[in-house]
Order: C-alpha cells, then sequence, then structure tokens
C-alpha cells in the first residue's frame, strides 16, 4: 500500500473543488496543479499551498505524480484521459467521462489495459439524501420502480457567472460543439447516471432540447457570447425492466434551485429535494421526513477517498468508474440523438 497518493489536478474552474476535497483525504497530497491559464495556474497553487503549477498537462505525467484529476471541459477529457492513462496515472474524470460514447469507451477500454483506478466523479451518489434513498430501495422500501423524475432547476446566467469558475466556463459551457449546455456537459450526466444506478439499464429514450438564453451578456471579462448548447431538456427514458422515467432541465429566472429526485414504486415513493429526504408508503397520507446519518464527509470528499483508498490497497477500480461513465455516456448520446430526431433513439451498448 502506498503510503501518500501524489495527485495532479488539470484545470481549476471546478478543479479548485477537487484539490479542496482531496486535502481532506487522508494519504493524498495535491502535488500540482495544471490550466491553460499559466497565471491562474500560480494563483490556486499558491492560494493552497500546492507546490507546482503549470499550463501543461503533460508536465503531470512524469515521475512525482502518481494519479490526476481532469477537471476541464468535455471535449479535453478523451486526450487528456488516454495521455494519463499510458503514463500510468490513475485518473478521476470529472463527468460527463467524454464528449462521446466512443471516446468513452476508449477510455474506459484503455484504463482496463494499463490496469490504473478509474473514476468518474458521479459525486451525487455520495450526497446523504441520494445515499439513504438508494439503501431504502434496495432494501425493498419501493418495491418496483414505476416512474421516477429526475430534474436540475437552474439559473443558466447565475451559473456561468459562479464565482468559482474559471474565466473560459463560458467559452465551451455556451458551445454545443465542445459538449457544452445543461444536459449533455452539466447536470444531465449526473440526473442519467442517478436514474441508472437507482432503476437500471436504460434501453430507449425520447428527448427535446432548448436554447432559452440565445445571447449571454458579459459577465467573465469579455463580449456578449452566442450560445449554442441547450439550457432547457426533457426526455422520457424507457427502463429495460419496465419502468419510465423523466429527466428535466429548467432554466428559472430566479436565483435558487438545484437537484431534485422523486421515484415511484409500487409500494412507496421517496423524493430527494432541498438537501432533505422524504418517503411516504400505502400505509401513509403523504411522504414525510426520513432521517439522515450525520457526520458523513461532503459528497466530494466521499469520492475522492474512495478513488484514493483504491489507488493504496492496489484496486480494483471502485463505483463509479468508467464502466459508469461508459452506460452514463450511451444514455446521454440517445438524447441528445433523440433531440435531434425528434424519434425514440435505442440505447447504444456500453
Amino acid at each position: 500500500m502506498a503510503d501518500v497518493v501524489r495527485v495532479g489536478v488539470i484545470g481549476t474552474g471546478i478543479g479548485v473543488a477537487h484539490v479542496q476535497a482531496l486535502q481532506e483525504v487522508p494519504g493524498a497530497a495535491v502535488a500540482a496543479i495544471c490550466s491553460a491559464q499559466g497565471a491562474r495556474a500560480e494563483e490556486v497553487a499558491g492560494r493552497f499551498g500546492v507546490p507546482r503549477a503549470t499550463d501543461d498537462y503533460r508536465d503531470l505525467l512524469g515521475p512525482g505524480i502518481d494519479a490526476v484529476v481532469i477537471a476541464t471541459p468535455p471535449a479535453l477529457h478523451a486526450r487528456m484521459g488516454l495521455d494519463a492513462i499510458a503514463a500510468g496515472k490513475h485518473v478521476l474524470c470529472e463527468k460527463p467521462l467524454a464528449a462521446s460514447l466512443a471516446e468513452a469507451r476508449a477510455l474506459r477500454d484503455a484504463a482496463h489495459r494499463a490496469g490504473v483506478i478509474h473514476v468518474v466523479n458521479f459525486q451525487l451518489r455520495f450526497a446523504a439524501p441520494y445515499a439513504r434513498a438508494a439503501e431504502l430501495a434496495r432494501g425493498g422500501y419501493l418495491g418496483r420502480l414505476a416512474v421516477a423524475d429526475a430534474r436540475i432547476s437552474i439559473n443558466p446566467v447565475d451559473y456561468l457567472r459562479g464565482p468559482d469558475w474559471s474565466p473560459s466556463k463560458a467559452a465551451w459551457f455556451t458551445d454545443a460543439a465542445q459538449a457544452g449546455g445543461l444536459l449533455v456537459g452539466s447536470a444531465g450526466p449526473h440526473l442519467v447516471d442517478l436514474l441508472a444506478w437507482l432503476g437500471g439499464r436504460v434501453e430507449a429514450v425520447a428527448a427535446r432540447t432548448a436554447v432559452t438564453r440565445p445571447v449571454v451578456g458579459p459577465g467573465d471579462g469579455g463580449a456578449a457570447r452566442e450560445v449554442s448548447a441547450a439550457d432547457a431538456f426533457l426526455g422520457l427514458l424507457r427502463y429495460a425492466g419496465g419502468g419510465l422515467a423523466t429527466i428535466r432541465g429548467v432554466p428559472v429566472a430566479y436565483h435558487g434551485g438545484g437537484f431534485a429526485l422523486e421515484l415511484n414504486g409500487t409500494e412507496g415513493t421517496l423524493v430527494v429535494e432541498g438537501g432533505a429526504l422524504r418517503g411516504a408508503t400505502a400505509a401513509d397520507e403523504a411522504p414525510a421526513d426520513i432521517p439522515l446519518p450525520s457526520g458523513a464527509p461532503r459528497d466530494r470528499v466521499a469520492i475522492a477517498a474512495r478513488f484514493v483508498e483504491a489507488i493504496r490497497a492496489g484496486g480494483p477500480a471502485p463505483a463509479p468508474n468508467f464502466e459508469e461513465g461508459v452506460a452514463a455516456q450511451a444514455v446521454l448520446d440517445a438524447l441528445a440523438e433523440a433531440a435531434r430526431t425528434g424519434r425514440w433513439v435505442a440505447v447504444g451498448e456500453g
């Protein structure tokens, strides 16, 4: 078992959250950080006491680094991930795993061949209300899942102007060609993973998407940007086991929102919203609060710890790994095709 896992973080937008999480994980040390904007890499490294900063991710693939976190735009995941795996580095990749199913499969297959630890950052699985809902569902609380609903409600302008994002966030997130937008690049991967994790394999989908704000005004120090990536989506999912689900991206004007999930089965209902879990069975009049365990680590810390522990133990790659990343990507690709064609689309095999 390795004493300390030395991690390099690629990306200084959401990558900053990974640095913070890893600094709470025993047995992990953030040894280097990379940003395409060298000055930002230096600033973040100085803020968190990281000893190395660079503007070239390949500098993190040599000696002195055991693992990398890829927290860059989705269109860069495949190239960076394949290079890291070829260099023998363990990889924690932000969601989505890649910009296409073909790229996701290539990453998974390369990780298997190389024998490295591989994890996708589906951290909502580790948030207390979702983790408890999964325990109850698997214990029979729902009976057979009949209909599920997963959604994100968010003000997309607020999202783009978040103080923790890199200044380059708007440049790729508004661009459909770079796998930007709420469905394929941001919230959609989380929602798809939750629905598959809790309901099983999705076999077919239908979808519609929309761009509700075609121009985003300056908020990142630059000019207004035209938006081609969808900030609204509605999807229908059909499970292989016969259940149904909806997936929704709702762009709101108010300054709030967040993730929500409702699971309705033949024996019970579970609802996650606002950080709370409610449930009801046939004996109840309405859903009531279900207590959540206290003292659990934050979701990002929990998944980072699972990644580091697997490396220190010599494997295997823990869930959610690249297999789950491929499964989610297959659904995302099918949803995107369904939105383009207006037809039901069969989900590709992982």
